[in-house]
């Protein structure tokens, strides 16, 4: 893992399901963490697009619930009637969450395996480049720590994502949790830290790194999630428009509209942050503060 991402456990460490995924959540932003290092090198783009050896992992099983990860190298197109089927017509007993992007169900295939099935509601040349974004970021990326994209469907106005199911929900709604022990809070962190890093290497930006978007099995297991706003990279970008979540986007980008890599760490900081504290980046406690600025004032 290189350097930008990586911190030990004494820095981290002191003294329900699965329906929040894409719920919003409403948060302000705050200090920069400054990476050292540059931006990894770029890969060849037909280097990107293939799968390598080492990105494929062997199946896993939860040690709680058995919900076993599917190791699935391609993936594949769905109609939009077997993805009725797989969701009972999209029933309300199917439904998990709503957030920006649509809607998400629980679904079962024909061979029996549990997905999550996402349905973009924005039709229009926005919400058709964020399906796509996610669509090509996730075929081309297989890690233990991104959630797996196993197909999509785009039928007439139909737009559809296919992903393996995560059994416990997000992060953010274990953050306050006393089950979350400081081991399993430094594992969330390392873990969610090598599935940053492997996007990185392969010039990948997440553009929206937070609690929400980092998926946990009942055995704590991180996986990255959500990537409508990713894109690719080579160099520092300028941006026309800021994109993100509040309390999240690093000053520079909010400023300046300058994306990159480092732009995921500092959000990645800020998720560091709520593990120690078990906060949200805004509560009443700090007054008109985040909780960057509040860390920063407790910690001089």
């Amino acid at each position: 893992m290189s350097s930008t991402l990586s911190f030990t456990t004494s820095e981290v460490s002191s003294s329900t399901d699965a329906r929040n995924f894409y719920a919003p959540q409403d948060e302000n932003d705050s200090i920069s963490i400054q990476p050292t290092n540059p931006i990894p090198e770029r890969k060849d783009q037909t280097e990107v697009e293939q799968l390598d050896e080492q990105d494929k992992f062997e199946d896993s099983v939860c040690s709680v619930c058995e919900n076993k990860r599917p190791n699935i190298q391609l993936t594949q197109d769905f109609t939009y009637t077997e993805l009725q089927q797989a969701t009972n017509g999209f029933s309300s007993e199917k439904f998990l969450s709503e957030g920006g992007f649509g809607s998400v169900y629980e679904g079962k295939l024909e061979c029996g395996l549990k997905v999550a099935i996402k349905q973009h509601k924005d039709v229009s040349s926005q919400g058709e480049k964020e399906f796509k974004s996610e669509v090509n970021v996730l075929s081309k990326a297989r890690h233990p720590n991104l959630v797996m994209l196993l197909g999509s469907c785009s039928e007439g106005t139909h737009r559809l994502l296919v992903y393996e199911f995560v059994c416990n929900g997000s992060l953010d709604q274990h953050l306050s949790s006393h089950e979350l022990t400081w081991d399993k809070r430094i594992k969330i962190a390392l873990g969610a830290a090598r599935g940053l890093d492997y996007l990185h290497s392969r010039n990948i930006i997440h553009r929206d790194m937070r609690p929400n978007n980092i998926l946990v099995t009942h055995d704590y297991e991180p996986l990255l999630g959500d990537f409508g706003l990713a894109r690719t990279i080579c160099v520092d970008t300028d941006e026309t428009g800021v994109v993100g979540t509040l309390g999240y986007v690093a000053p520079e980008y909010a400023e300046y509209g300058k994306v990159s890599t480092k732009t995921d760490v500092y959000s990645f900081g800020v998720v560091l942050l709520q593990l120690i504290t078990g906060c949200k980046t805004k509560e009443d406690k700090f007054k008109d503060k985040t909780l960057v600025e509040w860390v920063r004032q407790a910690l001089t």
